[in-house]
C-alpha cells in the first residue's frame, strides 16, 4: 500500500495542475440558513457572519460571498502557496477589505468562533488525520448556533466511481509525470467505454462512469478520479464521526436529495418507517448515491431537528435555475389531480420575478387559495422546494429583475468579464457568458453611467451612440439582468 501523502504532495499537486474551481452555491451561507431554518434551528444572522471556507482555493467560491456581504467578516485557509497568492491578489484588485486568505495546515488554523464553515471537497480528498482535525476544528470553534457545509464522496456509488479510479490509477501507476498520467488516464478510459457489450447489466454503470471520465477536463481527472485519496465513505460513518466531534447532522444542503420522488411505492412506504437518520442511509442505498452536501451543526442543539414547514413564512423564494430552464423550454413541471392549478399559478409566479427573492408571503399572496380537495399553498410550495424548482433563501441574493437607469453589475463579475467567460451571478452561480460585447459592457456597469454614458464609453468616436448601439445595449443589459448579473 503506498504511502499516504503529505500536506506538502497535496500542495504540489494543486500548484502543478491547477483546480477549476467556481463558486459553489449550496454552500452560500444564505443556502445552508435557510435550509437549517427549515429544519427548526435559529442560523446565524447572514449580513454580520463570520465565515470560513477551508480548502478555499484561489478563492471563487469565498470572494463574491465577501462583496455580496460587506458586513460579514471572511477567512479562507488552503495548503496550495499559489492558489493563496491568487486569492489574495483577487481580494486586493476587488478592494475587499472584509476577507482574508491564510497559507497552511487547517490543523493549525485559530480564530472563530466561526457563523458558517465551508468545507467543499475536502472530507474524502485527504487523509484520515486531516479528516479528523477537520472535525476537531468544527468542535473547537464552529459558534454554539454555527453551521457548516461539508461535502464528501459516499456509498453505495462510490463503489461505481472506485471500479473506474482504481483501473485507471492502476494503469498511470508508473508515468513519470502528471502529463502523461492524464493523457493515459484519458486514453485508456475513452478505450474502456466502448470495449464492447457487457455481460451483466450492472457493467454497463461502470462503463457509463468510464465514458464520462474520457470528457473530463484536467483539473477533475487529476484532482477526483486520479486524486489519492480519494475516500468514500458511508452516510452512517460520516455521521458517527461528527457524533465523536460533539457534532449532529442536520440536513442536505440541497434538499430535493432528501426526497423520495421517483422511487416505488413500496420503497417510500419503507422509508416512512424509518427514523431521520436511517432514512438518509436507506435513501442512499436506493439512489445509489455518489456524493452527498450535508450541513452540520453542534450535537446540543440538534434535538429539535425536523421538517418545520410554518418556517416557510419568514424566508424568501426565488426559481431555480431547473424551473428556469424549464420555463424557458416551455416545460413547467405539473402535479397530478387537485394540486395541477396551484402549483401553475405558484411557479409562474417565481418565473415572473425572477432572479430576484421575494418574500414567500408575497408569493402566497399572489397565489388564490384552491377549493377542497386541493392542498394548501404553502404545502404545494414546500413540495416545490424539496422537488429543486423554488429556491429558499435567509436573505436573498440582491438581484435585480431588469435594468436601472444606471445600472450597477455584480462586483466580482465585473472584475472577471475581461478576464474570462465564467463570471459569477449575485445568485452564487456561475454565468457563461460568451458574448464579448457583454463582458466589455457588464465592467461599464459600475452604477455611474447611464445609457448615453455606456453609449459614449463604448464608442468614442459616436458620443452619442448610434441607434444600433443603443438597442444592442438594452438588449445586453436585460440578458444581464436576468442572468442575476445586475444588483437591485
Amino acid at each position: 500500500m503506498p504511502e499516504a501523502p503529505t500536506n506538502a504532495d497535496i500542495a504540489a499537486n494543486y500548484d502543478a495542475v491547477a483546480y477549476d474551481a467556481l463558486p459553489y452555491p449550496l454552500s452560500h451561507p444564505d443556502n445552508v440558513a435557510a435550509v437549517a431554518t427549515m429544519f427548526g434551528l435559529d442560523a446565524p444572522a447572514i449580513a454580520t457572519a463570520c465565515v470560513l471556507e477551508v480548502g478555499c482555493n484561489d478563492g471563487a467560491n469565498l470572494l463574491p460571498m465577501a462583496a455580496a456581504l460587506p458586513r460579514a467578516t471572511f477567512t479562507g485557509c488552503d495548503i496550495a502557496p499559489l492558489a493563496i497568492r491568487a486569492a489574495r491578489d483577487a481580494a486586493a484588485e476587488l478592494g475587499l477589505a472584509n476577507v482574508r486568505f491564510v497559507e497552511g495546515d487547517l490543523a493549525a488554523l485559530d480564530g472563530g468562533p466561526w457563523d458558517y464553515v465551508v468545507a467543499h471537497g475536502v472530507y474524502s480528498w485527504v487523509p484520515a488525520a486531516v479528516r479528523e482535525a477537520l472535525f476537531a476544528l468544527l468542535a473547537r470553534s464552529l459558534a454554539p448556533d454555527g453551521l457548516a457545509f461539508v461535502s464528501y464522496n459516499c456509498y453505495p456509488g462510490g463503489f461505481v466511481r472506485r471500479a473506474a479510479w482504481e483501473a485507471l490509477r492502476w494503469h498511470v501507476r508508473d508515468l513519470p509525470s502528471r502529463a502523461d498520467k492524464l493523457h493515459a488516464a484519458r486514453e485508456l478510459a475513452a478505450l474502456l467505454a466502448e470495449a464492447g457489450p457487457t455481460h451483466e447489466a450492472a457493467d454497463a454503470a461502470v462503463r457509463s462512469e468510464f465514458a464520462r471520465i474520457a470528457q473530463e477536463a484536467d483539473s477533475p481527472l487529476f484532482h477526483d478520479t486520479l486524486a489519492e485519496p480519494n475516500a468514500p465513505v458511508w452516510f452512517g460513518e460520516f455521521t458517527a464521526h461528527a457524533r465523536r466531534h460533539g457534532l449532529a447532522y442536520v440536513a442536505e444542503a440541497l434538499p430535493s436529495m432528501m426526497a423520495g420522488g421517483g422511487l416505488s411505492p413500496r420503497m417510500r412506504q419503507f422509508l416512512a418507517g424509518q427514523d431521520r437518520l436511517a432514512r438518509e442511509q436507506y435513501l442512499d442505498f436506493a439512489r445509489v448515491r455518489r456524493f452527498r452536501q450535508s450541513i452540520l451543526c453542534r450535537a446540543d442543539r440538534a434535538g429539535g431537528v425536523e421538517l418545520a414547514p410554518p418556517r416557510l413564512a419568514g424566508l424568501r423564494v426565488s426559481a431555480s435555475m431547473p424551473l428556469m430552464r424549464a420555463a424557458t423550454e416551455g416545460k413547467l413541471p405539473s402535479a397530478p389531480g387537485a394540486d395541477a392549478a396551484t402549483l401553475r399559478a405558484l411557479l409562474d409566479a417565481l418565473v415572473a420575478a425572477a432572479p430576484a427573492a421575494v418574500a414567500v408571503a408575497d408569493v402566497l399572496a399572489r397565489v388564490p387559495p384552491p377549493p377542497p380537495p386541493a392542498r394548501p399553498v404553502p404545502a404545494v410550495l414546500l413540495d416545490a422546494w424539496l422537488s429543486g424548482f423554488a429556491q429558499l433563501h435567509a436573505a436573498g441574493p440582491g438581484a435585480a429583475a431588469r435594468a436601472g437607469e444606471r445600472p450597477r453589475g455584480a462586483l466580482v463579475a465585473r472584475w472577471q468579464a475581461p478576464r474570462r467567460e465564467a463570471v459569477t451571478n449575485l445568485r452564487h452561480e456561475t454565468i457563461r457568458l460568451v458574448d464579448p460585447f457583454a463582458r466589455t459592457l457588464l465592467p461599464l456597469c459600475d452604477g455611474t453611467r447611464d445609457r448615453a454614458g455606456l453609449a459614449a464609453a463604448l464608442d468614442d468616436a459616436q458620443p452619442g451612440g448610434d441607434p444600433a448601439l443603443r438597442a444592442r445595449i438594452e438588449e445586453t443589459l436585460a440578458t444581464l439582468a436576468q442572468c442575476a448579473l445586475l444588483e437591485s
